[in-house]
């Protein structure tokens, strides 16, 4: 649109410049009047010629009617130029109105009949021509007419004719922004608002000659006026130029969607001039009732009008809902007819089958009643395709299993039609003889356009379970013959031991023994538990008798009370006396005995075991409940398995490789009970056994023991409470996080040999230990109960009083991925168990070395202050920074370097002070005096008061340089008294101080 505006801006210029012309001429005496008809004339002339080329030009119907109709407009004014005349008569006015009129009738007709109409007939569209034209004819009878045949002198006047033009003009100007707002292409846009600008000053001009009417201030001749009259024909030149530069037709203009509105708006307008005409008895009011009579015509036609489009806006709604309507129907049929041949070509009944497969496929209604079945069905299930077809699926299963009564619940059925991926199950299958076999049924829900069906695939598992079968009696053969292999040198190890206990008066050898026969013990109890899940699974024979279960709960109420007050448990039992039932004794006991080790043994310290009774329904429900860690949701299907544990982060703690609860199992089923699991992860969890009650007998049948009593005691270990052994062999100390306490005492005799020993029962009392005692190393499991290794050894690398502190993980977790993520988190040395007693010295020893080789690095830094081309490294830059009372962080590489630094600043603010001690350090560190003690002795090799001291010498030494008095330079620096100062100085640079400020007075002659 650059090119449209750079024209408009050349030919205001090139009309601005006709007005100096105009002047000359005035003062040559040349009329200005003639000379502006000749310079209209000429612009209407060229506007003409222009709107003609552009009517030729474009084919398109409602754009070349658009340029016809103001191509007929221009030359009704050119012809219009004929009528005038001096003076002017009634008929001679009249004569100019009504060409005044068609001007008007083809200006609207233009807009009205403009690209509006798209490709719609002419005859379709009244709503915006029709009430225009009969408004423009109402308002010509009533302001020209009228008043020219009942008042001549009043319209001789030409206020009436003026007043029309105004009206109109208003009308075209409303009707052009109307279109200008309500456009979306940038063609018409500007030709619109030329058009507007156009009609603008036509309305400015007729608005001066009505106001000169009245006032003598308005010139008809000035220069303003002439330029009004040629600017409406220079804007219509440069709408025509615009089309005739443009190459193609612009697009249409959408139809406007109230034309009621623009009906109702022209009823409107003269009624309201009328009646206040008549009550102001305006120049136009006529003393007739004619005016009246012409506004109730137009009223009645505008009526017509609103009558008209209302009609036709309703047969549209109606046309339109019926064409709804009639699509909505084709839809429906289309959408069903895609539906049908989708279903034909998914869901037929040969593409479900497919006869080619070499799995057993059925379809089946959704009662279960067979429809089809392919050979290889037929072949599975032994029966001919017309004995399937028509009976129900039910019969094809074993009666003890749930596919049996599949279809006769719905609610089965209304679950695999939600389920998109089918169901798949293993089942028990029966034969036409009535053999069963194992398979796997999967099951999967197929829409069709008359009935839905169920298409049933079987998969013969009898292969895969013999395999499976003849796997798990090798393995368990295998662990049967290890364990008989097993029990041999077991036996002879205990036995061996239990002779040497007998001998040896020795405590400490006594105690040892005694840990090596406890765990003996245990061996043979996961041996003999390994042999009882074989003979289970051979032969599962069971001697049964009926018992008093009080009696049962006795030796394990009793035997597990004990253990459990020396792990700090609480222990209760709620065991009603009259409570009988059938059972093989050993085999109860050994149910109960597992049941309450895993209790035990997977509950913290300060949680409860109950084990409680009651009667439900003729059944007996003997609940074993714990306050311990819990069993996750994914774990809790798992635990009764062979060989399986909860793979919950907090179960790792305890070690065991899933033998009891897999023999509970066992044999609970060998008595046809049932056992139950309710557990939430971290609340504990409550392992619940149905047992059939049976009938009191008046003589209890005898106890057959089947655990030991050394069994049983291998359970109850002293609880050893957790001591500091001090030795005189070495002052280093070590602290053990370990919570078995077989290997707590075992670690600690290894370590105790060369330092000594601190330990910890759990992460949280080896973390609280280790920021009270800061050891010089620290030996931890990964194991442990509540927060594991790798949790203890990140808080302690992490902490600033213990990030110093080398690190041993030494655990039973061998894997390559735990060794490189201990060593990720930055430990020291990564040992696994078993391990050898003086590998462990030795990589102690070697960590103690290597941090006491790091002390004297610290020191030697710190002390020499000799060498002023070395950087400032770790110590001397301390004291220098000290010396400066620098209090602005530097940037640190570790947490030492920022414990050391917070130190260095501290000092600098209090060495004047001579009460300045370790107490004041310590207070402003958050730290006890035992712990910075230890920090600052481990990581610089010296106390904190010789530290103090060190500084305060230095410091003295740069203030004696400066000659200030001896005494005075003591107090300055924090010495109470000057002979304390002299001692320590003398100490530490083998001089006094007045020696050693002489000594530097005459190095400083001998320089200068």
């Amino acid at each position: 649109m650059r090119r449209p505006i750079r024209q408009l801006i050349l030919a205001l210029a090139g009309l601005v410049t006709f007005f100096p012309y105009l002047f000359i001429a005035s003062n040559l005496s040349i009329p200005p009047e003639s000379l502006s008809n000749i310079a209209l004339s000429t612009v209407q002339i060229i506007s003409t010629i222009l709107v003609f080329f552009c009517f030729k030009k474009h084919s398109t119907r409602s754009f070349k009617l658009f340029w016809q109709y103001l191509l007929l407009a221009t030359l009704v004014v050119i012809a219009s130029k004929f009528l005038n005349g001096s003076p002017v008569s009634i008929s001679q006015q009249l004569y100019q109105d009504f060409a005044s009129l068609f001007i008007y009738f083809f200006i609207l007709l233009a807009i009205e009949s403009n690209p509006h109409l798209s490709n719609m007939p002419l005859n379709k569209y009244i709503s915006g021509r029709v009430p225009a034209i009969f408004f423009t004819l109402i308002c010509f009878c009533y302001f020209i007419l009228l008043p020219a045949e009942f008042s001549g002198q009043a319209y001789q006047a030409a206020k009436p004719s003026l007043l029309f033009h105004l009206v109109i003009n208003s009308l075209i100007i409303a009707r052009l922004i109307q279109c200008l707002v309500t456009v979306n292409d940038n063609f018409w846009r500007f030709t619109f608002a030329l058009l507007s600008g156009s009609a603008g000053f036509l309305l400015i001009g007729h608005t001066r000659a009505f106001l000169q009417l009245d006032s003598a201030l308005i010139h008809a001749n000035s220069y303003s006026a002439q330029l009004i009259l040629l600017l409406p024909y220079f804007l219509l030149i440069v709408a025509a130029n615009i089309t005739l530069k443009t190459s193609k037709p612009p697009k249409a203009i959408a139809k406007e969607n109230h034309p009621e509105l623009y009906v109702l708006l022209l009823m409107l307008v003269p009624t309201a001039m009328h009646l206040y005409g008549y009550e102001q008895k305006l120049f136009y009011s006529v003393n007739t009732n004619f005016q009246s009579i012409v506004l109730l015509f137009w009223l009645f036609v505008g009526a017509l009008l609103l009558t008209n489009i209302a009609s036709t806006r309703r047969r549209q709604t109606k046309r339109l809902k019926q064409n709804l309507l009639e699509e909505q129907g084709q839809h429906q049929q289309l959408t069903s007819l895609n539906h049908d041949l989708t279903d034909a070509l998914i869901n037929s009944e040969d593409k479900a089958i497919v006869r080619a497969s070499n799995n057993a496929i059925l379809t089946t209604t959704i009662t279960g009643e067979i429809l089809s079945a392919n050979p290889a069905a037929v072949q599975m299930f032994q029966s001919l395709e017309q004995e399937l077809t028509g009976t129900l699926v039910g019969r094809l299963f074993s009666k003890k299993d749930e596919m049996h009564f599949f279809f006769d619940f719905q609610s089965n059925v209304y679950s695999l039609q939600r389920k998109g991926e089918g169901i798949s199950v293993e089942c028990l299958s029966l034969r036409s003889d009535g053999s069963e076999f194992p398979a796997q049924a999967e099951l999967q829900w197929a829409e069709r356009a008359k009935q839905p069906l169920i298409v049933i695939t079987f998969i013969n598992l009898s292969a895969r379970k013999h395999a499976e079968k003849q796997a798990l009696e090798l393995k368990d053969k295998f662990i049967a013959n290890i364990s008989h292999e097993f029990r041999t040198p077991l036996t002879i190890i205990n036995g061996i031991i239990d002779r040497y206990i007998d001998k040896t008066s020795d405590e400490r050898e006594s105690e040892e023994l005694t840990t090596a026969k406890r765990n003996g013990l245990r061996l043979v109890r996961m041996v003999e538990q390994l042999l009882e899940l074989s003979r289970l699974s051979d032969n599962p024979q069971l001697s049964q008798n009926t018992y008093r279960l009080q009696t049962l709960m006795m030796m394990p109420v009793d035997s597990f009370s004990r253990l459990a007050s020396q792990s700090h448990l609480s222990f209760s039992s709620n065991i009603p006396e009259d409570l009988w039932l059938d059972c093989d004794g050993q085999a109860f006991e050994k149910i109960i005995f597992n049941l309450l080790a895993n209790a035990i043994k997977y509950t913290p310290k300060g949680g409860s075991v109950q084990v409680n009774a009651y009667v439900e329904q003729e059944t007996i429900i003997l609940d074993v409940i714990d306050s311990g860690i819990g069993i996750s949701k994914d774990s809790q299907d798992k635990i009764f398995e062979r060989f399986q544990r909860a793979d919950d982060v907090k179960n790792q703690a305890t070690f065991g490789v899933g033998i009891g609860l897999s023999l509970v199992n066992e044999l609970v089923k060998a008595h046809g009970w049932r056992i139950s699991l309710v557990s939430e992860q971290g609340h504990g969890s409550k392992f619940s056994l149905s047992i059939p009650l049976a009938p009191a007998n008046e003589v209890e049948a005898e106890i057959s023991m089947s655990i030991s009593e050394d069994e049983v005691s291998s359970l109850l270990i002293e609880q050893r409470s957790v001591a500091s052994i001090h030795s005189n062999h070495s002052q280093q100390v070590v602290l053990v996080i370990e919570d078995n306490l077989d290997m707590q005492s075992h670690i600690k005799q290894v370590i105790e040999q060369q330092h000594h020993c601190i330990l910890a029962g759990s992460g949280e009392l080896g973390l609280q230990l280790a920021q009270e005692y800061i050891p010089d190393l620290i030996v931890c499991d990964l194991m442990l109960t509540g927060i594991d290794g790798f949790e203890v050894l990140t808080q302690l690398k992490q902490g600033e009083m213990t990030a110093h502190i080398p690190v041993i993980l030494l655990t039973a977790r061998s894997d390559l991925e735990s060794r490189l993520q201990g060593l990720k988190l930055n430990a020291d040395e990564y040992l696994s168990k078993p391990f050898n007693q003086h590998e462990l010295l030795t990589r102690i020893q070697n960590l103690i070395a290597n941090r006491q080789q790091l002390q004297k690095r610290y020191l030697q830094k710190f002390n020499d202050q000799q060498k002023a081309e070395q950087k400032a490294e770790r110590k001397t830059a301390s004291q220098e920074n000290v010396a400066k009372l620098t209090q602005e962080p530097v940037e640190q590489d570790s947490i030492e370097d920022m414990f050391l630094h917070k130190l260095e600043v501290l000092i600098a603010k209090h060495y004047t002070e001579p009460e300045l001690d370790i107490s004041l350090l310590a207070k402003e560190l958050a730290m006890s005096e035992r712990q910075l003690q230890r920090k600052i002795k481990v990581i610089l090799g010296i106390t904190p008061n010789n530290f103090i001291k060190e500084f305060r010498l230095k410091k003295a030494q740069v203030l004696l340089l400066s000659g200030a008095q001896i005494g005075r330079i003591a107090l300055d620096v924090g010495f109470s008294s000057q002979t304390y100062f002299g001692r320590c100085f003398k100490e530490s640079y083998q001089c006094t101080p007045k020696q050693y400020q002489q000594k530097m007075a005459q190095q400083d002659s001998t320089r200068d």
